[in-house]
């Protein structure tokens, strides 16, 4: 057994040692002789397959990872995209805010050089936060000039009038608060009555206005004047609406503020007492 087992190993050596030194007259043959030369694109043919095979799990690494690596770049692309994207959107809010600003500050401008009496530029800092009544804070106090009764402007309108004031700042009651009444004159036919506030920033009331009365839809109220306190020929309002309802006395008129009430930042505080 152990003589069989002895000439096997025997054997096996010697068809190694044969099929080296087999391998090495090839090798050399070949290279210096060219042997296999016109048989190699065929033994290519046979080698291809092993050679996909054994670089497969290279190439689906090298794959995998660039595509990883890729994705995660346009996901960080993306997302730098798109901060981007907020913060020109936040320049370009800003850059319309500070343009309709400047349209503001030059309406108001205009308006106050057709302005006969003496002015005092102020902006709005607060709103009352009292839901029944309808005030704004303005930055301008007794320290410059600011009184009580003072009528305040903005660049389409009359605002209202000062009712409270200290050294740096003034509370300012507008025109459609529901206690406020302004006397106010018909630009067309210079009919007078008494606008009253209704506590809602887009509407108002005209008082006691007879049926007879010509008054008509897109009219212009302007103040006349005749509380002495504010100016005649500034305008007021405009007409809504005309109804004449059976059985009433009086005409149900409705008018529309031409200030901007609770929008305006800046507004004229006009200084009447020093044309007394």
């Amino acid at each position: 057994m152990k003589d069989s087992l002895y000439f096997n190993g025997k054997v096996s050596s010697t068809r190694f040692v044969v099929l080296v030194i087999l391998s090495i007259v090839m090798v050399v043959a070949d290279v210096r002789y060219s042997v296999f030369a016109p048989v190699r694109p065929y033994l290519s043919l046979l080698v291809t397959p092993i050679q996909v095979v054994v670089n497969t799990p290279q190439k689906v690494f090298y794959w995998s990872k660039e595509h990883l690596t890729s994705r995660e770049g346009l996901v960080k692309e993306n997302k730098s995209l798109n901060q981007e994207i907020l913060i020109l959107r936040s320049r370009m809010q800003k850059l319309t805010a500070l343009q309709a600003e400047n349209v503001r500050l030059r309406e108001l401008l205009d308006a106050s050089q057709r302005v006969d009496e003496k002015v005092v530029m102020a902006e709005v800092i607060g709103f009352d936060q009292n839901a029944y009544s309808h005030k704004i804070l303005i930055d301008k106090g007794f320290s410059s000039g600011a009184y009580v009764g003072q009528p305040v402007l903005d660049a389409t309108g009359v605002l209202g009038q000062v009712v409270e004031t200290t050294a740096y700042s003034s509370r300012v009651l507008l025109i459609a608060d529901a206690s406020h009444f302004l006397p106010v004159q018909l630009s067309r036919t210079g009919f007078r009555g008494v606008l009253r506030g209704t506590g809602d920033l887009k509407r108002m009331e005209l008082m006691s206005v007879p049926h007879s009365v010509d008054i008509r839809k897109g009219d212009i109220l302007t103040t006349s004047g005749l509380d002495k306190r504010f100016p005649s020929g500034y305008p007021v309002g405009v007409v809504r609406s005309v109804k004449h309802v059976a059985g009433k006395s009086y005409a149900d008129v409705e008018v529309v503020p031409l200030a901007q009430l609770g929008r305006s930042r800046h507004v004229m505080l006009i200084d009447k007492a020093k044309q007394s």
